[in-house]
C-alpha cells in the first residue's frame, strides 16, 4: 500500500510495485515508516547522483565542443546538475523532512525529480552525433550504462523512483542506437542494453523485497520493544505489581519499586538477600502454601498465582506471586523471575462476601444456610467417628408485640443485643445462629450431657429475660428453648431439625420462657396434630362444625338478651371435639379464615329466625381477623342473612390490639360503621386494656373469668369487678361478666351494676336441638305482648 498521491496510472505503478516487492499486506503506520526510510536511501545517495552526474557531462561536452549538439547538451546538462545540487542539498539540510504522518511531497519530488533527470538525460543521449565519431558512440555507451548502474545503487530500495529514472533514459538510448545504421556494433550495443535493463529490473525488484522485509520486521519489532518497554514501566512503576528477580544462589538481585514499597524494606537491604528465606519471615509459620513455593523453587518448577499471607510493612497483606526458572543459551540455571502483586483489597473484598453470604448481616451471627451446612458437617462426624452433638432452637417470647409497638428499628436493636447475650453465653467451639425473624439456633459440639445443656438452656432463659434498654425504655422479653441430641434424638440433619423443632412447640405449649428436651411421644404428638389439621380440612367441606349458642342474660331481671356462638367440631369417630384442641391447628394451617367465616354467616342467618330483641355475639381469632378481609367478610353476611347490624356483636381480644394496632383500630371502624357492636373480650387479662378502650370506642367490654372465679372469696378481686363496673359506667359502655357459676357471683355482679351475666349457672351452650326449647321456656312468654305490639305497628301503618 503505497502512500504516494494521485491516481490512475501513477496508483497503478504503485500497487504493482507494492505487490512485487511485498508490501502491500503492511499496515498504513509501517507502510509509512518504510516508505521514509526508502526516500531517506534515495536521499543519501544524492550526492553520489550528483558526481557521477557531473562526469558523464563533462565528458560529453568535451566531446561535443564546437558542435552544433554542444548548446542542447549544455542546457540539459546544467538543469540535471541544478537538480542533483537540489537533492544534495535536502540531503543535507533537511534529512528529517516530514517525519509526521504520510510524507506525500518527498514521494511526489523524489518519483518528479527521478522523472525529469531520465528524461534529460534520455535527451542527451539522443542528441549526441553517435554516427560521426566512433569515440562519442563508445563514449555514450559507458555513459548510459554508468548512469544505470549509480542509479540502480541510488535508487534501487524505492523501485518507483528507478523506474522513473531508467525507462525515459533507456528509451532515449534505444532510440538513438536504433536510428544509426544496422551495423554489428549496433547491435551488440542494443542486446548488452536490453539485457542489462532486464537484469537490473529483476535484482532491484528482488533487492527492494529484501529491503521492505527487513526493514518492516525491525520497524515491527521495535514497536513490540516500545510496547513492551512501556508496559514493563507502568508495571515497574506500579505500588500494587512488582517485577522480582533472584540468581542461582537465591539472593535477590532484581526488584521493581513496587517490591520495595510493598515490603516496607529499602531496595540496599533487599540486594543480596535469600528471597526464599525472606518470605519465610513473613509469612505465618507452617504455610501450606509457602512451602509449596519453596518446593518449586527447589526443584526449578514454574509455579503461577501463589496467594500468600504476610505481614509486612507492620501491616497483615496478601501477595499473588508467580515465579519461573531462567536459563542460558548453554541451559545453564540463572535462577527465577517473576512478578507479584498486592491482592489485600481482592481478599478483603472475598471475605466480606463470604461473611455476608453465610453470617446475619445485622447480628453477625451465622445465617440459615450456614447453619444447615454446619449441621451436615457435625452429622458427618457423629457418623465417621461418633462424635455426639446437640441442638437448641430458641424463639424469642412477646418480641412480636415490641416489635409492632415500637417500630422495626427498636424490633432490629433488640435482636443484636439478644445476638449477644447468646453468643457471650456459649464457648468458643459452639455455634450461634440467626435462622429469621426473632429464631435463633445454637449447635454445640461434643455436648451430649443432659445437665450441661440443660444448664445452659436455663441460664440463657434467665439472661435474655434481663430488662433490655431500647431507645432509653426497659423492653423485656422471653426465649422458648427446644433441644435435640444426636444421636439420640434423630441422626439425620433434617430429622434433627425436626425434633428440636417439637421440642420448642412443647416449651410454648407450656407456658413459654422454658426448655423443653425432645421426647419421643413428641413425635406421635405431632403426627397426630397433622392427622387432625387433615381431618379438619376435610371437616369444614363435610359440615362437621356446628356452632352451639350459650345465652347472655340481663343482670336485672336474667332474660335472654342474646347468644354467644361457640364453635364445636362434631367429628364422625371422636366426637365433639372442644376448641381448645383444633382452633389452634386451624389458627396454624390458615384454616382459620374458612372457620371464622363460616362461623359469622351461620350465626347471622341462625339470629335472623330469633325475636328480634336477641342479638348474636362472635368471637374472632386474631389470625382469622389480620387474615381476612373481615368488613366484607360482616357485610356479607349481613346481606346474605337479612340481619339486623346492631343484632350482631363482634368480639375482640385485647392482644389483637398489640400488634398493629392502627391496622386494627382501621378494620374495626369499618365494622362499627355498618352498625355492629364491638366488644373487647377477656378484659382485664393484659397490660394496657385502659389505653385500648380510649384509641378505639368500644361498645361493650367483658369481664374475663379469672376475676368472677376469684370474687367468690377474694377481696381484691371484688375490688377490680367495682372498678371496672365503674369505668364502663363512665365510659359509657355495657359490661358483660362471663364465667358466672354461682347465684351468689350473680347477685355481686348484679349490685356493681354489670349489664348483662354469661355462665353455666343460666346456661350451658345449646346445639341445635337444645335451643328451640330454650327460646320457647324462657323467650316465648312474651310472645303475646310482642304479638300486640306487632299488631299496632300494622294498624297504624295501615291507618
Amino acid at each position: 500500500m503505497s502512500v504516494a498521491p494521485g491516481s490512475g496510472l501513477i496508483s497503478l505503478i504503485n500497487g504493482f510495485v507494492d505487490r512485487a516487492i511485498g508490501a502491500d499486506g503492511l499496515s498504513a503506520h509501517v507502510r509509512d515508516k518504510l516508505l521514509r526510510q526508502q526516500l531517506g536511501s534515495v536521499t543519501r545517495m544524492a550526492p553520489a547522483m550528483l558526481v557521477a552526474s557531473i562526469v558523464v557531462s563533462a565528458v560529453f561536452l568535451i566531446l561535443t565542443w564546437q558542435t552544433t549538439r554542444f548548446w542542447p547538451i549544455l542546457a540539459a546538462v546544467c538543469v540535471i546538475v541544478l537538480i542533483g545540487l537540489h537533492g544534495t542539498y535536502l540531503a543535507f539540510v533537511h534529512p528529517q523532512e516530514n517525519t509526521n504522518g504520510p510524507p506525500r511531497r518527498p514521494v511526489l519530488r523524489t518519483i518528479v525529480y527521478s522523472l525529469l533527470l531520465g528524461s534529460l538525460w534520455g535527451f542527451v543521449l539522443s542528441v549526441l552525433p553517435l554516427d560521426q565519431d566512433p569515440a562519442i558512440r563508445g563514449a555514450a555507451t559507458i555513459g548510459a550504462g554508468g548512469l544505470l548502474c549509480v542509479s540502480m545503487m541510488a535508487l534501487v530500495n524505492y523501485p518507483q523512483a528507478l523506474a522513473a529514472f531508467s525507462i525515459p533514459l533507456i528509451i532515449g538510448a534505444l532510440g538513438t542506437v536504433l536510428g544509426l545504421d544496422a551495423t554489428p556494433d549496433v547491435w551488440v550495443h542494443g542486446t548488452l542494453l536490453m539485457g542489462f535493463t532486464f537484469v537490473m529490473v529483476i535484482i532491484t525488484l528482488n533487492h527492494a523485497a529484501a529491503f521492505v522485509a527487513h526493514r518492516a520486521s525491525e520497524t515491527q519489532l521495535k514497536e513490540k520493544r516500545e510496547i513492551i518497554g512501556l508496559l514493563l514501566r507502568e508495571f515497574e512503576q506500579s505500588t500494587s505489581d512488582w517485577i522480582w528477580g533472584f540468581d542461582a544462589e537465591g539472593a535477590i538481585n532484581r526488584m521493581s519499586g513496587g517490591f520495595t514499597a510493598a515490603t516496607g524494606v529499602s531496595e540496599e537491604a533487599l540486594l543480596g538477600a535469600d528471597f526464599v528465606h525472606f518470605l519465610r519471615c513473613i509469612t505465618p509459620p507452617g504455610d501450606p502454601l509457602m512451602a509449596h513455593a519453596e518446593r518449586d523453587v527447589q526443584g526449578r518448577q514454574t509455579f503461577q498465582d501463589i496467594e500468600l499471607r504476610v505481614t509486612a510493612d507492620g501491616k497483615e497483606c496478601w501477595w499473588s506471586l508467580t515465579g519461573k526458572p531462567a536459563y542460558d543459551e548453554s541451559g545453564n540455571y540463572l535462577g527465577y523471575i517473576g512478578t507479584g502483586s498486592d491482592i489485600t483489597e481482592r481478599k478483603i473484598s472475598e471475605r466480606r462476601i463470604t461473611t455476608l453470604a453465610h453470617h446475619d448481616p445485622m447480628t453477625g451471627l451465622l445465617n440459615r444456610t450456614k447453619f444447615t451446612e454446619q449441621l451436615s458437617s457435625c452429622v458427618a462426624r457423629l457418623e465417621r467417628y461418633g462424635t455426639p452433638f446437640s441442638v437448641m432452637f430458641l424463639d424469642l417470647d412477646q418480641f412480636k408485640s415490641v416489635n409492632d409497638s415500637r417500630g422495626h428499628m427498636a424490633g432490629d436493636r433488640l435482636l443484636t443485643q439478644v445476638a449477644q447475650r447468646i453468643q457471650a453465653m456459649v464457648r468458643e467451639t459452639d455455634l450461634v445462629a440467626r435462622l429469621g425473624g426473632d429464631e435463633f439456633a445454637v449447635i454445640l459440639p461434643n455436648d451430649c450431657n443432659v445437665d450441661s445443656v440443660g444448664g445452659l438452656a436455663a441460664r440463657m432463659i434467665e439472661d435474655i429475660r434481663r430488662a433490655y434498654v431500647i431507645d432509653d425504655d426497659q423492653v423485656n422479653i422471653g426465649v422458648s428453648i427446644g433441644i435435640a441430641m444426636a444421636p439420640m434424638n434423630g441422626t439425620r440433619p433434617d430429622q434433627i431439625l425436626r425434633n428440636a423443632d417439637l421440642a420448642l412447640y412443647r416449651a410454648k405449649a407450656d407456658g413459654r420462657s422454658v426448655y423443653r428436651f425432645f421426647e419421643s411421644q413428641m413425635d406421635s404428638e405431632a403426627r397426630e396434630r397433622r392427622l387432625l389439621e387433615v381431618e379438619l380440612r376435610d371437616a369444614i367441606g363435610n359440615d362437621e362444625l356446628v356452632l352451639y349458642y350459650q345465652p347472655l342474660v340481663s343482670a336485672d331481671d336474667g332474660k335472654p338478651t342474646g347468644f354467644e356462638a361457640l364453635v364445636r367440631w362434631n367429628h364422625p369417630i371422636r366426637g365433639l371435639v372442644p376448641p381448645a384442641e383444633f382452633i389452634p391447628i386451624a389458627e396454624q394451617s390458615n384454616l382459620i379464615v374458612d372457620i371464622g367465616d363460616w362461623t359469622i354467616m351461620q350465626a347471622c342467618l341462625a339470629a335472623v329466625n330469633w325475636p328480634e330483641h336477641l342479638t348474636v355475639a362472635v368471637n374472632l381469632s386474631a389470625k382469622h381477623f389480620r387474615r381476612s378481609d373481615i368488613s366484607m367478610v360482616v357485610k356479607r353476611a349481613l346481606a346474605v342473612s337479612g340481619l339486623a347490624a346492631p343484632r350482631l356483636e363482634i368480639e375482640i381480644t385485647e392482644g389483637l390490639l398489640m400488634e398493629n394496632p392502627e391496622e386494627v383500630v382501621e378494620k374495626l371502624g369499618e365494622i362499627r360503621a355498618l352498625g355492629v357492636t364491638i366488644a373487647m373480650d377477656d378484659f382485664g387479662t393484659g397490660y394496657s386494656s385502659l389505653s385500648y378502650l380510649l384509641k378505639f370506642p368500644f361498645d361493650k367490654i367483658k369481664i374475663d373469668r379469672s376475676f368472677v372465679d376469684a370474687s367468690s372469696d377474694d377481696e381484691v378481686a371484688r375490688d377490680i369487678l367495682k372498678a371496672i363496673a365503674s369505668l364502663g359506667k363512665t365510659l359509657k359502655l355495657k359490661i358483660t361478666a362471663e364465667g358466672v357459676e354461682t347465684r351468689e357471683q350473680a347477685e355481686f355482679l348484679s349490685e356493681i351494676a354489670c349489664h348483662q351475666l354469661q355462665g353455666f349457672y343460666f346456661a350451658r351452650p345449646l346445639d341445635h336441638i337444645d335451643l328451640p326449647h330454650y327460646l320457647l321456656t324462657h323467650v316465648l312468654p312474651k310472645a303475646p305482648a310482642l304479638k300486640a305490639e306487632a299488631e299496632a305497628k300494622l294498624t297504624a301503618l295501615a291507618g
